[in-house]
């Protein structure tokens, strides 16, 4: 996966007999809804992706053979303080050279690792300090505003551009933040799209919810653009709507969109505002598919869903399933390896 992680661990869990534990180490943030969609793929549970605030030392060094690589590897995984994370992988020139590289959270050992590197025949450890970076501002200053049709996504820092636009442009402004959907994704970007079209095409909801809203930047391109509709936001993550509530301020909309942690439409706001004529839903694969029936219960008759977070390659799964309950294929994009839907309830 892109960005690549600099080492990924597999390891028993020692709290749970016949568990395993996958642990990567990245040196910028990973796409999260990537890792949701191998998890849910290879029957794993969601990944916990965590910011790394605290000191970072590297220790590398080559020998020859896999054997002494992957036992140099093991001794250094038994040191104190324990590393993060341990790999030995072959430098392919042909010189049947290995890497073994280590990363720790506080100064290692130098001395012991000598004496490892000399007990298997490796060269003296480079034992190097990860430089501190902010990478959370790192992301923001180098994220670009997404334009998707009249919807101009921006962060802070592009804020005069935003000035810049004119009237017939809608300006969002989302940071960087725990919650997904800062429109780069092509997830979020293909929600955007599908919306601008239909809307340019003289589609006019009245009533409009978030499914699964994360920063809320879907439920708030409707409210711009939609002054007299009625638009509800939920997620399950608190976190998420806390983060909706504050972009939704931060963009002039409070007191257009109400919300609200849920799960799906089980919410008593959400079972009284319907029927709805639009509905995002910008998830994944299996939590869209177990949507479909609620989601033919919960919209009106010649109504929309825009369905996203789902890769191409899952995209037929999809629309069978809301076809089954009741839905018509209206529009569909594809956008690298995400795809997105748009369908019709008949």
């Amino acid at each position: 996966m892109q960005p690549e992680p600099l080492e990924v661990e597999i390891y028993d869990d020692a709290e749970v007999p016949g568990l395993a534990r996958v642990v990567g180490l990245f040196a910028k943030a990973p796409d999260a809804t990537l890792l949701d969609v191998l998890a849910e793929a290879f029957g794993a549970t969601p990944f916990s992706v965590t910011e790394q605030t605290q000191r970072t030392f590297t220790a590398l060094t080559t020998l020859p053979g896999e054997a002494a690589a992957k036992a140099l590897a093991e001794a250094i995984e038994a040191m104190e303080p324990p590393p993060y994370g341990v790999g030995a992988f072959e430098i392919e020139d042909d010189s049947g050279l290995w890497e073994v590289g280590s990363y720790f959270l506080d100064q290692p050992d130098a001395g012991m690792l000598d004496a490892l590197g000399t007990a298997h025949g490796a060269k003296p450890f480079a034992i190097s300090e990860l430089p501190e970076i902010d990478w959370v501002a790192k992301v923001r200053r180098e994220l670009a505003p997404v334009e998707a049709g009249r919807f101009f996504v921006f962060g802070s820092h592009d804020a005069d551009r935003a000035a810049d636009l004119g009237s017939d442009r809608v300006a969002l402004q989302i940071e960087a933040t725990v919650a997904f959907g800062t429109g780069h994704h092509g997830t979020t970007l293909g929600c955007l799209r599908a919306f601008d079209r239909l809307f340019s095409a003289g589609f006019a909801p009245v009533k409009v919810a978030d499914i699964g809203c994360g920063t809320a930047v879907l439920a708030m391109a409707a409210a711009a653009v939609l002054p007299d509709a009625l638009v509800l936001a939920s997620d399950i993550d608190q976190v998420a709507v806390d983060v909706a509530r504050a972009n939704v301020a931060i963009n002039g909309l409070d007191g257009r969109i109400e919300c609200m942690e849920a799960a799906g439409f089980a919410h008593p706001r959400l079972a009284e505002a319907a029927p709805f004529d639009l509905v995002f839903a910008n998830i994944l694969k299996g939590p869209l598919i177990e949507l479909a029936p609620p989601m033919a219960a919960h919209l009106a008759l010649g109504g929309l869903c825009i369905l996203s977070g789902l890769l191409v390659v899952q995209a037929e799964a999809v629309t069978a399933a809301y076809v089954a309950a009741g839905f018509d294929p209206a529009g569909r994009e594809d956008i690298g390896e995400w795809s997105t839907l748009v369908m019709r309830r008949l």
